[in-house]
């Protein structure tokens, strides 16, 4: 069957919902020990948006939707939009333009659109080569496009569900649209930028504090109740395992970009990464090498336990340090006494804030990506993080 060019545009009131889902089998023992398998090799790619149209643009969208029914549209990716920088004559097989963090694709199709004299141009091509100034066709244009024209990478797709049409009147229509890719999403996975600790990545990109962020500690609890008796509870791995929920409110391509490649490497559930508290677990009267004094806070009580162990240490200038605690012991009612595996140059007074350090992966396979607008501008991405038994990884 034919297949067509989506060409209606989305409707940015509530902006454009991407969701990039994997597939984890997690095989989890009582003791919170976890054997981790990817069963894609990339993710499913989703997206969401809502659609306002009328006259001759509504006519032959109902035309074009009562024809391709379940098969597949030439679908624009919105969300990564480029402008051409120079005009562009016939018979031209290059398109200046920026592609970095684009998902132009060689050998796939790329669209190239612009309005002149109140005349809607646009060209499908087939793209030959990509660089991150240009994109070179394998077909020249058959038309001339002027410096700004919009340029988008073309993906196959197919509608998710059929969509629901609501007339408000014998011209204005609106729907809800949810198209899912059907090519292989991949995305590069280089998360170099990111620093290591004990064998992993550490996540430095700070959450957005503008709503409040929620967590809890899990715990593995097995109730036994006959129905008569007290019931009994087993706590099997007599571990918390903490669980944050993280959202970031990303104002460029760049940011966007980066975690794109976070959330490519760690694959869904698969792969592992340190993420802090974010929050001030300690409070730090004074610094003797390896040995922090702090203000009690009960942990000595409680002891060193997995995920509770490494703390990463922020210095007033910006600066992180990354140490895990040896022992802890109590000095008095008000100060308790850490003592970490490397000694730390700085004052009491150097210190901005010390927080837990917890090995996590993914609470899920799934990850929002709400497009405000184009991802040159606002993104607002959510998730959570689970912690996991670090000392029984492959450390």
């Amino acid at each position: 069957m034919k297949k067509f060019l989506w060409q209606v545009e989305p409707d940015w009131t509530n902006g454009i919902t991407e969701t990039l889902e994997w597939k984890t089998d997690i095989l989890q023992s009582y003791s919170g020990a976890e054997q981790r398998i990817a069963r894609r090799l990339s993710p499913r790619r989703t997206f969401e948006f809502s659609i306002l149209i009328n006259g001759n643009e509504r006519a032959r969208f109902e035309n074009k939707l009562a024809y391709v029914g379940g098969n597949s549209w030439y679908f624009p990716i919105f969300t990564d939009v480029t402008y051409l920088e120079t005009d562009v004559d016939l018979n031209t097989t290059v398109l200046p333009c920026s592609t970095t963090g684009r998902d132009f694709v060689i050998g796939n199709k790329v669209l190239i659109k612009s309005e002149m004299n109140n005349i809607n141009r646009s060209a499908l091509l087939e793209i030959a080569d990509v660089n991150e100034n240009s994109i070179t066709l394998i077909n020249p244009l058959k038309s001339r496009f002027t410096a700004g024209a919009c340029i988008y990478p073309v993906r196959l797709a197919v509608l998710t569900d059929v969509p629901q049409l609501t007339h408000y009147n014998d011209d204005l229509l609106s729907a809800q649209i949810r198209f899912r890719i059907s090519e292989h999403n991949a995305f590069s996975n280089d998360i170099s930028y990111l620093p290591i600790y004990r064998h992993f990545p550490v996540l430095t990109m700070y959450p957005d504090w503008s709503e409040s962020l929620k967590g809890q500690y899990e715990r593995f609890l097995i109730e036994l109740d006959n129905g008569s008796s007290i019931p009994t509870r087993l706590d099997t791995a007599k571990l918390p395992f903490w669980v944050q929920e993280f959202r970031w409110f990303v104002t460029d391509r760049t940011e966007q970009m980066l975690l794109r490649k976070l959330f490519y490497y760690l694959t869904g559930s698969q792969k592992c990464i340190w993420v802090s508290t974010q929050i001030s677990d300690f409070n730090i009267i004074a610094v003797n090498g390896q040995i922090l004094d702090i203000e009690n806070v009960g942990f000595y009580e409680i002891g060193l336990m997995p995920g509770r162990k490494d703390v990463v240490i922020t210095l007033c200038n910006g600066d992180v340090l990354y140490r895990r605690i040896e022992t802890v012991a109590a000095v008095s009612d008000e100060i308790e006494r850490l003592l970490l595996n490397d000694s730390i140059n700085v004052n009491a007074e150097d210190i901005l804030s010390v927080s837990f350090l917890t090995l996590c992966r993914l609470d899920s396979d799934s990850v929002s990506w709400e497009h405000v607008t184009d991802a040159d501008g606002l993104a607002n991405i959510t998730c959570s993080f689970r912690g996991i038994r670090d000392e029984l990884e492959s450390i």
